[in-house]
């Protein structure tokens, strides 16, 4: 290293450092903001400043893809820069908002700095997405758009700091919250660091920065547990195991999965390729299509036929063995009834024998047999019946049970008022399965999302039937692209993230109103 190099690399410092200083006493004016402050006063209350910040993000990015080539300062680097810090901007402010409305029972210090750190971590990963041999070298001159991050990054560590520092003179009620998260920062913070020396090297640092972090996390995690009462004390003996396994079976490889997406086969950085390919290649886009149409199709049809089913047979002389009739599919692993439904589409030629049920029925009412698995687009529905054939046993036995639970007072009391059938099922039966119907359906949908065995063993994804979970094992195991197994299980994990989310906010308000 030069001395020039050795200067521009101390301007850099001091640079982040001037502008994690200027943000310092925007953050602590919003963590002392009095709890009493309406909160449509705050710019994240509203949709309309979030929409504008979004389209001020994208409008940078967009410029800055214009101005190349016609600007004689507009570098390769400047402008991967702006994108880069236009991405993060959007993305910020998407997720500050779905964590916003997550967290609305937290205290407001605690929400503000669980915003504050998601941000950065936001930033950083897209900033070292962007630092490559082609767009901007690690840890070299600062451009104008790096200045920004820098101090869009600083501004949660400091505030990580200050929080530390003042623990002892926060409230009761949030002092253990501010302190695991004082912590769980520790942590981050250690991994950003390792991100931004690995950077610039050839060679990985090593596995120190995941063990640190994951120390950090424990520490953190145990002595926000050990500020309980003391009769809570005794568990940390049995939930340390379970935390230990967390951490090592599920923290661990989801933290490394997000970071293998960004990653080419050989494991170098490579930006935002993967996920360009993703939405670019017609053979990826079929896939997210494929599982568009599933987790549309398999929910709505499973849950409208389970309760259909369920609303006919209830109080019915043979209900136990319809349920029974019904249900027993459940009973079955996805590969066995995937193998079932195989033989059952099986295909013969026109001349021959078919041993195929569905191609037979076809003889039977003089048409031709079909190649059902292989014939697209109808393959792919021919997959999704298998599916709702299994799940609307799981819906009709929940949906039947809470149709149980409805007080026949109400459906006396409705038939007393006039209410033909139809009017008693909508307006009082749907009423009070509402939560059911909810966890039913996000359920499925959830399942559905993540199908595999059946694709798997029926087509393994030819002739455009792919979807992503089996999409993510070809690629990464199949083809030798464990980068874009790892972007397509992350895009996996942010479509299954708010059916989750939204299940768990109808369970709690179903749960505060009982």
């Amino acid at each position: 290293m030069t001395s020039m190099d050795l200067v521009g690399k101390l301007l850099q410092v001091l640079v982040g450092l001037v502008a994690f200083g200027a943000v310092v006493a925007l953050l602590l004016a919003f963590l002392d903001r009095p709890e009493d402050k309406p909160r449509a006063a705050s710019w994240r209350s509203g949709l309309r400043p979030r929409i504008i910040l979004v389209a001020a993000f994208a409008l940078l990015a967009l410029l800055a893809r214009l101005l190349y080539g016609l600007v004689p300062w507009m570098t390769q680097a400047l402008t991967n820069a702006a994108i880069a810090v236009g991405v993060a901007g959007i993305a910020i402010v998407v997720l500050q908002w779905l964590l916003d409305r997550l967290l609305q029972p937290a205290s407001p210090a605690v929400r503000s700095a669980v915003l504050r750190g998601v941000g950065a971590a936001i930033v950083v990963a897209i900033v070292l997405v962007a630092q490559s041999a082609e767009r901007i070298p690690a840890l070299d001159w600062v451009t104008p758009a790096l200045v920004l991050a820098a101090a869009i990054v600083g501004w949660p560590l400091v505030g990580a700091l200050v929080a530390t520092a003042a623990i002892a003179f926060l409230p009761d009620r949030i002092r253990r919250s501010a302190r695991l998260l004082a912590w769980l920062l520790a942590a981050v913070a250690v991994v950003v660091v390792a991100l931004v020396l690995e950077a610039g090297q050839e060679q990985p640092v090593g596995v120190w920065p995941w063990a640190a972090a994951a120390a950090l996390s424990i520490i953190g995690l145990l002595g926000y547990l050990a500020d309980r009462d003391d009769d809570s004390k005794p568990m940390l003996v049995f939930l340390l195991p379970s935390a230990l396994l967390l951490t090592i079976g599920l923290v661990y490889p989801a933290i490394r999965t997000t970071l293998l997406a960004f990653t080419d086969k050989t494991g170098a950085f490579n930006g935002l390729d993967n996920f360009i390919w993703m939405f670019t290649q017609p053979e990826a886009l079929v896939t997210l299509a494929n599982t568009v149409v599933w987790v549309i199709l398999v929910p709505l049809l499973s849950t409208a036929i389970g309760l259909a089913y369920a609303v006919f047979i209830d109080k019915s002389r043979g209900e136990r063995v319809y349920k029974m009739l019904v249900f027993m599919p459940m009973a079955i692993s996805m590969v066995g009834a995937s193998i079932i439904w195989r033989f059952m589409y099986a295909y013969r030629g026109p001349e021959q024998e078919q041993i195929g049920l569905v191609n037979q029925i076809l003889v039977w009412f003089g048409g031709e047999p079909q190649q059902i698995l292989q014939n697209s687009p109808w393959n792919t529905l021919a997959l999704i019946v298998v599916m709702i054939w299994i799940q609307t046993g799981f819906a009709m036995v929940v949906l039947s049970a809470a149709i149980k639970g409805v007080p026949t007072e109400q459906l006396e009391a409705a038939e007393i008022d006039g209410a033909n059938p139809w009017q008693r099922f909508a307006n009082v039966t749907v009423p009070g399965i509402r939560t059911s119907l909810v966890v039913v359906v996000t359920t499925i949908s959830i399942a559905t999302l993540k199908v595999f065995d059946i694709v798997r063993t029926m087509t393994a994804g030819n002739f455009n039937t792919s979807v992503v979970a089996n999409e993510m094992y070809t690629q990464a195991f199949r083809s030798g692209e464990p980068g874009r197994g790892a972007a397509l299980a992350l895009i996996l994990f942010i479509m299954v993230m708010p059916i989750v989310i939204y299940n768990i906010r109808v369970l709690n308000q179903q749960k505060a109103i009982r």
